[in-house]
């Protein structure tokens, strides 16, 4: 019954509420009996102010017998209107009239004489009444000195009945209430577990690795913005498996063409098939592509440090344009190599921002190496360094094949290479732009990259641009 939230809220809130309306039905109980009892005796003090004029008239001041007719008569009204038994008593405790044959007075009906003061008990009056009555006692004066006492004895079920009447029609209207009450918290506890329940079944598919399922949101409450995130983080895991069967797969193939290059060489030298004079050309090859497998395993663990919390920039002052200078030092015997023609205009002259030093001349070294890979032989390649909107621009330029803009969008994806770059590139592994992304990401800063048509030659100027915080 509690095992499920459905039963929990389900029950939960119906045995509030059945304790609630027993509890408000027990204390309207008390409170009408009480409100009854009350009303009761106010009415019949009332009565018995009558009650008296008629005994003091018809009993003391006259004593002929038409008179004690007369006054059986009104007291067998007062009974009837009141519905109760009444007698009277005198002072020796004597029952001179009553609508009862009682002879037997209790001693409470004497103290009220006594002490001149109205007595309400419960009784069976000296066993004369088989159940408990009411009893009212009322001191009966004369010439304002009490003589007797004017007694109504009152049926206690006959009490508890108009008590019941009300608590029969509360508890009616109760179970009517409790019943529609029922059928809302019974539509509200489906209404709220139905989604988690399909939150549950989609976590169970995706815990078995379908990443499809997702959840339907119908409602803007909590449990609907639940479902929302749930299916953002399912969308979220569906892509990072993507990414990470497309990561594995790359890694693979990346991984594979050099170690498959090297084995073949390796084992044509061990078993004759190379030539010794060939040797050196094949240990040079496998060199070039064990420094490829290096380059690559070190990329990734680069990578995989900037996407770690723990990675931390050393933030500091610098001169972009003196980096810039430095990179290209750097890259001097490439650029021999080569034959890059590349051109600098740094506007200022010197131009200090705030950056991580060495990662950024990782990004510079990366930019520069790749426009001079894909670049026109003989074409110029520019380095351009200004100020705009309190901001430092950094942007570098080269002049070669047209980018399709389906290639453009994903050249920042790890392990990402055109076709065409395919064939020019052989040597790197599509991690280096991926990097440059991500660390101008920890700089907070954005990079572009626009591949443009030339308007005097077929050829396409492709611009990579960054920029970085001004000191």
């Amino acid at each position: 019954m509690f095992k499920s939230i459905f039963g929990r809220m389900f029950w939960t809130y119906a045995i509030i509420l059945m304790f609630v309306f027993s509890t408000l039905a027990l204390s309207l109980s008390a409170l009408f009996s009480q409100f009854n009892e009350r009303k009761q005796i106010e009415m019949l003090s009332s009565v018995a102010d009558t009650v008296e004029e008629w005994t003091v008239t018809l009993q003391v001041e006259q004593q002929d017998a038409l008179s004690a007719q007369a006054y059986s008569s009104v007291l067998q009204s007062w009974a009837s209107f009141t519905e109760a038994d009444i007698i009277i008593v005198n002072r020796d405790g004597d029952v001179f009239e009553g609508t009862k044959q009682i002879t037997d007075i209790p001693d409470k009906v004497m103290d009220s004489i006594y002490d001149d003061k109205i007595t309400v008990f419960k009784s069976d009056f000296n066993n004369f009444y088989e159940n408990r009555v009411l009893s009212v006692s009322y001191p009966l004066h004369y010439k304002n000195t009490p003589i007797g006492a004017i007694v109504f004895n009152k049926s206690l079920p006959e009490l508890r009945r108009d008590v019941i009447e009300l608590l029969l029609i509360f508890v009616l209207s109760s179970l009517l209430s409790l019943l529609v009450a029922f059928v809302i918290i019974y539509i509200q506890a489906k209404k709220i577990s139905k989604p988690i329940v399909q939150i549950n079944k989609a976590a169970q598919k995706i815990a078995r690795g379908d990443f499809s399922e997702r959840v339907a949101v119908t409602t803007r409450d909590e449990i609907g913005q639940l479902a929302s995130t749930f299916n953002f983080m399912a969308s979220s895991i569906e892509k990072a498996d993507a990414n990470r069967q497309s990561f594995v797969s790359d890694v693979s193939h990346e991984l594979r063409t050099p170690m498959t290059s090297i084995t073949g060489f390796v084992e044509g030298m061990l078993d004759g098939t190379i030539a010794e004079d060939d040797r050196n050309d094949y240990l040079k090859i496998v060199r070039d592509e064990s420094v490829r497998l290096t380059k690559l395993v070190n990329d990734m663990l680069e990578m995989s440090k900037m996407q770690s919390e723990e990675f931390k920039m050393n933030i500091a002052p610098f001169d972009i344009n003196d980096l810039i200078c430095s990179s290209l030092i750097s890259l001097e015997k490439t650029i021999e190599e080569r034959n890059a023609d590349i051109e600098v205009d740094f506007r200022p002259e010197h131009l200090t921002t705030l950056g991580d030093k060495d990662q950024l001349k990782r990004v510079l070294i990366n930019l520069i190496d790749n426009a001079m890979k894909f670049c026109i032989p003989g074409t110029q390649i520019l380095i351009k360094t200004s100020v705009a909107n309190g901001k430092a621009h950094v942007s570098i330029s080269n002049i070669g094949e047209e980018i399709a803009p389906d290639n453009l969008k994903h050249l920042f994806d790890r392990f990402y290479k055109t076709d065409k770059s395919r064939e020019r590139d052989r040597t790197g592994a599509g991690l280096g732009l991926s990097l440059v992304k991500n660390i101008l990401r920890l700089h907070n800063q954005p990079i572009t990259v626009k591949n443009t048509k030339n308007t005097d030659d077929d050829n396409y100027t492709t611009t990579f641009e960054f920029t970085l915080e001004v000191e």
